[in-house]
């Protein structure tokens, strides 16, 4: 294979014209030891970037350093080939919220929500069963860890019944996982011997046996298990399948749709696509369950996805993916009309110069995050974008954009845009890989 400065010039020359900033080059190169997946990742959302008719100089060098730096560590590579469980309170909110008003499905007496593939800590699926408060939910991962470690920050690691470790919480912005690894391992070693009950704790840490025990609640049960793995008696009204797909390929996508069918109460919905913290660069997609089969009702996504500065509406292993690759269409296609593009690019400029985040310099590029910029602070950003975009009325404006081209588009209740789902064309194979 070509050495990696290679490959980035050629995604700079193939995919964007030979006009990337200098700035996103360099980042790129941060690919230099990354494995064939991330790669693969990356050749694979800047084609998602051509389809969607992203600019170059709408790339900002922020994106690139996710793309450089955090893509190697999120992949399953990464994790002995795992998929690793990232989750963080409040990416599911406006999914609950979906389910709590959503127009297609009541479910007869108490509702059953299984969330499949909730993560660990199952924090997006405790605030589920909060705002679900007369539901029953299920979450189901197969990552659950039989212990788990925290040091003296906070911060957390699973391990398995053989005392392997499956994950910790939050690799992405970690300079340094093989140290990180060995401090986990190290409290792992040292409190294991005295842990005679459910945990046990000294002055630099703490360990805990079989730590879902303490997140159920009445109407919240944890189980361990994936797709085809487990099942609910009587059926479930809502499956909850976010996150999951980046990981696989379409076959696989078709045997879990399958396997919902069979789960499913008749009307009952399964959804399922990806989204990120405060539910931003959110793609997902909900079928009913009519006369025995599953039936696309409505693909939808947030206005940030739209001109993002995030990695995550890029973020899948396989071309297949079918809500990236919707994503992408309808965007590209909302991107064509010249004066709503230039509104939009305008504000969104202008938002993210007051927030100092990704601000476009003098040359017309995209920068990076400021260095001191927290990264939880940096994390929230897309949703403040999100959030002001839709109240001056951009989720609208794109609706009417669609619209004028022939779909069948509306602003959802939780103010996304939607559409009935169509099938989008495949993603262009690589030219450089």
């Amino acid at each position: 294979m070509w050495c990696v400065v290679q490959i980035v010039d050629r995604w700079n020359t193939v995919y964007f014209d030979g006009r990337l900033s200098t700035g996103v080059l360099d980042e790129l190169r941060q690919l230099a030891d990354a494995s064939p997946d991330a790669l693969a990742l990356a050749d694979r959302a800047f084609r998602l970037m051509r389809a969607a008719r992203l600019a170059p100089t709408d790339v900002s060098v922020f994106t690139a350093w996710l793309i450089g730096f955090s893509a190697p560590r999120t992949v399953p590579s990464a994790w002995s080939g795992t998929v690793p469980p990232v989750t963080m309170a409040g990416r599911h909110r406006a999914l609950d919220e979906y389910v709590a008003r959503n127009p297609w499905h009541r479910p007869e007496g108490q509702g059953v929500f299984v969330d499949i593939g909730c993560g660990f800590p199952p924090f997006t699926t405790i605030e589920t069963a909060k705002r679900l408060k007369d539901w029953r939910v299920v979450g189901v991962d197969p990552s659950f860890g039989r212990y788990l470690v925290y040091d003296k920050q906070g911060a957390y690691a699973c391990y398995d019944d053989d005392l392997r470790l499956r994950y910790y919480q939050a690799g992405n912005f970690d300079p340094d996982q093989t140290a990180t690894k060995r401090r986990f391992q190290q409290i792992l070693e040292r409190l294991k011997p005295e842990l005679s009950g459910d945990e046990v704790a000294d002055d630099d840490g703490r360990l805990i046996r079989d730590p879902m025990r303490h997140y159920e609640t009445g109407n919240l049960e944890l189980r361990g298990g994936g797709i085809g793995e487990f099942t609910v008696d009587g059926g479930a009204d809502v499956i909850r399948c976010m996150n999951v797909f980046m990981y696989f390929d379409h076959p696989f996508r078709e045997k879990a749709l399958a396997w919902a069918e069979q789960l499913l109460r008749p009307g009952g919905l399964f959804v399922c696509g990806s989204n990120w913290i405060d539910s931003v660069s959110s793609r997902y997609t909900v079928y009913r369950k009519e006369k025995g089969h599953l039936v696309a009702k409505e693909f939808a996504f947030s206005i940030d996805n739209i001109r993002p500065i995030e990695l995550a509406p890029w973020y899948a292993l396989h071309d297949d993916n079918f809500e990236n690759l919707a994503n992408a269409h309808a965007v590209g296609t909302i991107r064509t009309d010249t004066p709503f593009r230039r509104r939009f690019d305008g504000r969104l400029d202008a938002l993210l110069a007051n927030l100092n985040m990704c601000p476009r310099g003098a040359d017309g590029y995209l920068g990076h995050a400021p260095p001191e910029m927290p990264a939880e602070e940096r994390s929230r950003c897309s949703s403040i974008l999100a959030a002001q975009l839709d109240d001056e009325g951009f989720v609208t404006e794109a609706v009417d954009v669609l619209r004028r081209s022939g779909w069948h588009a509306w602003r959802n209740h939780v103010g996304h845009v939607a559409m009935r789902p169509v099938t989008p064309p495949p993603l262009a194979p690589s030219s450089v890989l």
